[in-house]
């Protein structure tokens, strides 16, 4: 089973969603449904989970197959299944350890850096 995150900024703060299932917060994201690229998926599940847009710059695909998306926050808001909130620092109440949200954090904040120049990802 593969599976899709994104790290979405609006401005300085990036967005979390609260999975009631796990009791936290976390970023959107899922599994990849069949015949669906990352992309896809990340699309789909963002805006199922947080009724925006998510409008991608940069990816990264760790060892074990999953692929977390830096991007941007876009589109008018719709209705979503979660709950979401923009933060600048992690919030206390993960549905991870924290570990696991730093290095990723960091890095979307590079990849944002850098990605602003350049073209969102397409289709």
């Amino acid at each position: 089973m593969r599976y899709v995150y994104g790290i979405a900024f609006r401005g300085d703060e990036f967005i979390m969603v609260f999975n009631p299932r796990r009791d936290g917060w976390e970023m959107p994201g899922g599994k990849i449904e069949e015949g669906e690229s990352d992309l896809e998926a990340m699309k789909r599940e963002f805006r199922e989970e947080v009724g925006r847009e998510f409008i991608p710059f940069a990816f990264r695909t760790d060892a074990d197959g999953v692929t977390v998306f830096a991007g941007e926050l876009g589109g008018p808001a719709l209705p979503a299944e979660m709950e979401w909130q923009g933060f600048r620092e992690l919030p206390r109440k993960l549905s991870f350890p924290l570990c696991e949200y730093l290095p990723l954090i960091a890095w979307a904040r590079e990849a944002m850096g850098r990605g602003k120049a350049d073209s969102p990802l397409n289709d």
